[in-house]
């Protein structure tokens, strides 16, 4: 290919694009739809490794488990639990800065011991982090049943 000033221009215009492109776009509401929707598929497969590494080093599980590895350990204990469905609705999401609230409901049905079947709604509110060049993390996770 000969550079012309015609391809030249047209090279830092490309250039200039991806550049503009590659700027973290996911640091937004969107972006933590996203990160919710991902929590919601690693609940669905209770991939007790993957979820705990959704959390802040120090995150917080419904003042349960505290920090990644207390947040593993506890997920390890449902062994006789499947989770067959798993979905949230955001009600409310409030973005400042690097951090984000987000509130809503949750649906869960789940199979216990191969055998009964349990259906759980309640309501989430879900405090997250971005942290830069890697995404949004949970620094904390309360849920709370709705009878």
């Amino acid at each position: 290919m000969i550079l012309t000033k015609k391809n030249l221009s047209f090279l830092f215009f490309i250039t200039f694009v991806l550049m503009i492109s590659c700027i973290d776009s996911r640091k937004s509401k969107l972006g933590v739809e996203l990160a919710m929707k991902r929590y919601d598929n690693l609940i669905l497969k209770l991939d007790a490794d993957s979820i705990s590494m959704s959390f802040t080093p120090d995150g917080n599980l419904g003042n349960i488990a505290i920090g990644r590895d207390s947040i593993k350990k506890f997920l390890l204990s449902f062994k006789n639990i499947r989770v067959l469905s798993q979905a949230s609705i955001t009600s409310t999401l409030d973005l400042v800065g690097d951090s984000a609230t987000q509130k809503g409901i949750y649906y869960q049905t789940a199979l216990v011991s191969e055998k009964d079947t349990v259906k759980v709604k309640g309501e989430y509110t879900a405090n997250w982090q971005w942290i830069t060049y890697k995404g949004w993390f949970i620094k904390r996770m309360i849920t709370k049943p709705i009878k």
